[in-house]
């Protein structure tokens, strides 16, 4: 009956975190996909982001589907994350300030047998938020054109990972169900000699697919004390087809509004590039763990709807993204009773260019520059839990610290500081032992 209660409720919270993802509020999430997010969860995120070398047993690791064969044989793990942003933006000297956040993500793991691990979940893929405008003169009228979006996409996924009969060698897959829209609305006001109207259009591009990871690791103990893990992750290409709506109303005080049909286009391209990763973490003594991650995905062979009028040929549209990841996580003695000997204490920085452009006029011709993100991280593993029986199996809440740094390559584009507190619950139970009653 237990089961059964904890599969109900991750079925009521996943169908939470499909309507309420967290949110972001930048400009930038206006082109393409928006901004994306990585499937880092947990202790990854205050490690910079990393996750293709971790092998610990504090919860899935979505990353690397092949850590799910680490999975302790009596050990059921649920972890849900939840997080507020700041962004800072910074234009022509003029500076606005936006919240954001809402519900991460959840998984949870458990063993199907020894050395076999089967996690699910639901993960942000990317996000678009954003409220901007600019003034426009004409005569002596003065008024604002306005942009808003929001949405984004959300992946349910399955996977499993298993050990292989050559040593130290493990693999896993994941497969997901990838969902969901983006909307974005432009408030265009003209002024004419025989009045005022204001025209808005309003596109939207709903995206439904699958998608699926491949991942393997292989640990090797270097000494006594010393566990070197390497791991490598693909995805790949999906060749996928959208839906692309579009409606345009008018609106004149002096008439009623009018809307016009706009466009209907089923099966439009909608292309997400292939994936590749690769990383290590090395093990020290159980209570420290560092490493390091490279990912490249790409983008420059995606199609996207021209249709959502970013003003960008195919070729300008993409760039393929490289990021830079690495961390540390540093414990006394993760398996003794003193609560503060427990704590986990985590940092890391991370570097990527941008996978979309920006159109920017460069004389008569409009081409596509993007920008370069910086990111850093600290983060605390506070113990909350030991089990019964204790094994050292302890639940955790991770609370994570990053700031993150958008710099663009054109001076006049719109630079964005962001600010984000992550605050996740990590429950590690005995959820396979069959009590005794004396």
């Amino acid at each position: 009956m237990l089961k059964n209660k904890k599969f109900i409720l991750f079925a009521i919270l996943a169908t939470i975190i499909s309507s309420s993802a967290a949110q972001t509020n930048s400009p930038y999430s206006r082109y393409g996909y928006g901004i994306l997010r990585d499937q880092a969860v947990g202790p990854s995120k205050g490690m910079g982001g990393i996750g293709y070398g971790l092998r610990h047993k504090q919860g899935a690791n979505p990353m690397n589907p092949a850590s799910y064969s680490n999975v302790d044989s009596l050990t059921f793990l649920f972890d849900i994350g939840v997080n507020y942003t700041n962004n800072k933006l910074s234009e022509n000297g003029v500076n606005q300030n936006d919240d954001g956040g809402g519900l991460e993500y959840i998984t949870m793991l458990f063993p199907v047998s020894k050395h076999f691990g089967l996690s699910f979940g639901v993960l942000p893929y990317s996000t678009v938020g954003y409220s901007f405008g600019s003034r426009k003169e004409s005569g002596n009228v003065s008024y604002i054109q306005s942009y808003d979006g929001s949405g984004g996409l959300s992946q349910i996924y399955g996977g499993l990972g298993i050990e292989t009969p050559f040593k130290g060698l493990s693999v896993g897959a994941n497969i997901s169900y990838l969902f969901g829209k983006m909307n974005h609305t432009r408030s265009l006001p003209t002024i004419g000699v025989s009045g005022s109207s204001t025209s808005i259009e309003e596109s939207e591009l709903k995206l439904r697919t699958a998608k699926f990871d491949i991942g393997l690791q292989y640990q090797t103990r270097l000494s006594s004390k010393d566990v070197l893990t390497i791991g490598a992750f693909y995805s790949p290409k999906i060749n996928s087809k959208g839906d692309y709506r579009n409606t345009q109303i008018t609106i004149d005080p002096d008439k009623k509004p009018s809307i016009a049909a706009g466009d209907t286009i089923k099966n439009v391209n909608s292309e997400l590039p292939a994936t590749y990763g690769i990383g290590f973490s090395f093990a020290r003594n159980r209570n420290l763990v560092v490493g390091a991650d490279i990912t490249y995905q790409e983008w420059e062979k995606v199609k996207f709807p021209s249709q959502m009028g970013d003003g960008l040929s195919e070729s300008q549209r993409f760039n393929n993204r490289w990021k830079y990841a690495a961390g540390i996580e540093y414990s006394i003695d993760p398996y003794d009773r003193n609560f503060f000997k427990k704590i986990k204490f985590r940092g890391g920085f991370n570097y990527s260019n941008s996978y979309l452009n920006v159109g920017y006029k460069d004389g008569e011709n409009l081409v596509g520059k993007g920008y370069n993100e910086y990111g850093a991280t600290i983060g605390l593993g506070l113990p909350i839990k030991d089990s019964e029986m204790y094994t050292g199996r302890t639940s955790y809440i991770n609370i994570t610290f990053e700031y993150k740094k958008i710099d663009p390559k054109i001076k006049s584009m719109i630079k964005e500081e962001f600010i984000g507190i992550s605050l996740g619950v990590n429950i590690n139970d005995l959820w396979f032992v069959k009590r005794k009653i004396y």
